[in-house]
């Protein structure tokens, strides 16, 4: 039983026993000083109104049990636990619209991550709840989708051709094994040195374990004759992953007034209460301000982070070589998933200003009439700006 459910039964219960102490008062009050018949009436009255409250509390109850029993049964199958101006989480999001599925989105508190701690032990966002299932990381949850969707196999199934692999020495490291027969100078060397290394960087810089899935980018459902469009498509992808996406924290949060624009959709997105919109906005913003300048050092950025997202934007347009999409007439993976990345900033400053200088609108507006007539649920902005309205009688209403 939930905890609300088994606070109102609790209310009943005293409500129960408020009335049959009444009860049980008049019916001793009565018994010394009434005749049979005024007892009969009374013990009939105290008896109805005690029952009928009872009758009354369960009633509300099945009907409470019954209404959440109807809600899980029509609960959609897709459940995104988010950040809804995460650039990871729009490319899982965006993907769903995509598919034409319904699906349900929960706010996750950035500060608490109350939200998924019930579901899974991983820190981060976007966490995909697929038929049960918990996926993550958003390129490998992508290619599951899109595997699962071409092929027509379970997520599950779908889920166990990405295996997870850790890829940092540091974490486990074989034994130095000297092979007589193979032994030369060269392999003793190299195994020795990769032994010091990762000893040094498990014992002194304390380093964790990097966990990868090599075919991330891969979608096992194409037909081998479109194998020159998968790679394609998935060079593009490792592409936003590699490089665009360090490319927009250091431009949504390069002032401090910019981060509070981008953590005003904390404000009106999820259900949270006054203090933890005011509390997660002020610290939030302040966080990533300094997180910001971090990353653009650490990715060895301009000064002028706003030339590196010009750079990469017409990078990106250019790569397209005059087609409507990367994907040709209709959108690849790769495009869903760009336009993904950018809906995480639209409307910002930062967005404001690439529209000026880059031609990037033009196709940002093409993939979201795309999109609106592919999906079952509204596309709204992540951030508070509002979206303007789109045109969809421009776009054929196939996918």
């Amino acid at each position: 039983v939930c905890s609300s459910d088994l606070n109102e039964y609790k209310s009943y219960l005293r409500m129960f026993s408020f009335f049959t102490r009444r009860l049980s008062q008049n019916v001793t009050r009565i018994y010394n000083f009434s005749s049979p018949t005024i007892l009969k009436r009374n013990f009939a009255i105290s008896s109805t109104v005690a029952f009928g409250v009872i009758g009354t509390g369960g009633v509300l109850l099945y009907s409470q049990k019954s209404a959440s029993a109807k809600e899980e049964e029509t609960s959609p199958r897709f459940v995104l636990y988010q950040y809804s101006n995460c650039p990871f989480c729009s490319k899982v999001r965006s993907y769903l619209h995509f598919s034409g599925e319904d699906f349900k989105i929960i706010e996750v508190n950035p500060i608490t991550k109350e939200e998924t701690k019930a579901i899974t032990s991983y820190k981060k966002v976007p966490v995909l709840v697929a038929d049960g299932i918990v996926l993550k990381e958003s390129s490998v949850v992508n290619s599951i989708l899109h595997t699962h969707f071409t092929t027509g196999k379970p997520i599950a199934e779908c889920a166990e051709l990405y295996p997870a692999v850790v890829t940092n020495p540091s974490v486990k490291v074989p034994a130095v094994t000297f092979d007589k027969e193979k032994e030369n100078m060269r392999t003793v060397l190299l195994a020795t040195y990769n032994n010091i290394s990762s000893a040094y960087r498990t014992y002194f810089k304390k380093e964790k374990e990097v966990i990868e899935y090599p075919n991330k980018y891969m979608i096992m459902g194409y037909n081998p004759e479109e194998n020159s469009k998968m790679q394609a498509e998935a060079k593009w992808r490792r592409w936003i992953d590699s490089h665009f996406v360090h490319l927009i924290s250091p431009n949504v949060y390069r002032t401090w007034t910019e981060a509070l624009q981008a953590f005003d959709y904390f404000t009106t997105n999820g259900k949270f209460t006054d203090f933890q919109k005011m509390y997660t906005r002020y610290i939030g913003a302040l966080a990533m301000f300094f997180i910001g300048k971090k990353l653009r050092d650490r990715h060895n950025l301009n000064a002028d982070v706003r030339s590196d997202l010009y750079s990469g934007l017409n990078h990106w347009l250019l790569g397209m070589k005059g087609k409507k999409f990367m994907g040709g007439d209709e959108p690849n993976l790769a495009d869903i998933e760009m336009w993904g990345m950018c809906s995480a900033f639209y409307g910002l400053e930062c967005w404001e200003d690439a529209c000026k200088v880059t031609k990037i609108q033009r196709w940002y507006d093409r993939m979201e009439r795309y999109l609106v007539k592919c999906t079952k649920k509204e596309i709204v902005s992540a951030n508070p700006t509002t979206v303007k309205p789109v045109d969809t009688n421009t776009v054929p209403a196939t996918r």
